[in-house]
């Protein structure tokens, strides 16, 4: 195991003016549950500290170039990302993204594992695209169990421990896609305005399985105002038990005045054991579509875009699902309050 947050119990716990006293001696971190995974583990940390301004690469290569998996931990910390902080840029700090390739490189072909943590969006293009990279594990900032989360769901433990978290935010490919500070309005911001390519969306997330929607039913019209009800079966199609996060979207294709390309009404969690299709019965509440414009709220007459299934529809990445459709009539115009 290598990289600065391997064994600090500081920097998982994120910003210590809104966190509890971090105790060591109670915090598990990457390297004290991770190194439960093998008899022989060597560790280390590569840097001086989480801003890796001095790096160590021969520390690196010595951990990493006779093991049979390697995990690199990496991020931010609360140095970075706190109150009364900004970042100035997407990029790792410091020499952390050479300390990745060096051990890609000195591990010579054996899985990478790059486990993340950072409260916003980082630069792991690399990392994404370079095939030595097995995986990436973003892991926010867990705090005092780390350790236990991380080989819980690398073990998949217990046989119900696959991975079932998604993304809370977009995670933009460069830092040219995120809007002026000093621009207020929504354009470009959250996956709602966002036109461009991100390199994760908002909603993205993996599983250690596969699963596939069917049957998407919904009312042909809707009136104004009321709540949309829908079913839909999902199928776990992989080899494990596993929790489907199911999300609901929809859109206005033919609207006439500024609108969100896409609204997130719905989301579930449901655990499907292998092969045995269940059928979910949702619904979705009138206020989380209507529109707001010149100061009401509105239901615009027309078709309105139903997309259900475990991501966004469109999307360039595939999480291994598929995503449904349907097309609701709004039947009049209204404004309402909602």
């Amino acid at each position: 195991m290598v990289g600065p947050m391997i064994n600090n119990a500081s920097t998982v716990y994120g910003d210590p003016t809104k966190s509890p006293t971090v105790d060591p001696e109670v915090t598990v971190t990457p390297l004290k549950a991770l190194g439960q995974l093998g008899r022989d583990v060597t560790s280390a940390e590569g840097c001086d500290d989480v801003s890796c301004d001095d790096y160590n690469s021969g520390e690196v290569k010595n951990a990493v170039e006779k093991s049979d998996i390697v995990f690199v931990c990496l991020g931010t910390g609360h140095w970075q990302e706190s109150e009364g902080h900004d970042r100035t840029d997407l990029e790792l700090p410091g020499k952390q993204l050479q300390l990745l390739k060096d051990a890609v490189t000195f591990s010579q072909g054996v899985p990478v594992v790059l486990v993340l943590f950072n409260a916003g969006p980082l630069n792991v293009t690399w990392a994404d695209q370079h095939p030595g990279v097995t995986a990436i594990l973003e892991c926010f900032f867990p705090a005092q169990t780390t350790g236990t989360a991380l080989l819980h769901v690398l073990t998949n433990y217990g046989g119900t421990s696959s991975p079932a978290g998604r993304l809370p935010n977009t995670w933009p490919l460069l830092a040219s896609q995120i809007p002026p500070m000093v621009d207020y309005s929504m354009t470009g911001r959250t996956y709602r305005y966002f036109d461009g390519s991100p390199l994760y969306p908002f909603g993205y997330g993996l599983s250690y399985t596969t699963f596939s929607y069917s049957d998407l039913k919904t009312p042909h019209s809707l009136s104004p105002n009321h709540d949309l009800t829908l079913s839909v079966t999902v199928t776990n199609t992989g080899n494990y038990t596993a929790d489907e996060v199911t999300q609901v979207y929809v859109s206005w294709p033919n609207i006439q005045f500024p609108a969100p390309r896409l609204q997130l009404v719905a989301v579930t969690r449901t655990t499907l054991t292998q092969n045995k299709p269940v059928t979910l019965n949702l619904n979705v509440e009138a206020a989380t579509f209507a529109l707001y414009t010149k100061s009401e709220w509105f239901f615009p007459p027309g078709v309105m875009r139903v997309y259900v299934g475990g991501q966004q529809p469109n999307q360039k990445r595939s999480v291994g699902s598929n995503v449904l459709t349907n097309d609701v009539i709004i039947t009049k115009t209204t404004v309402e309050n909602v």
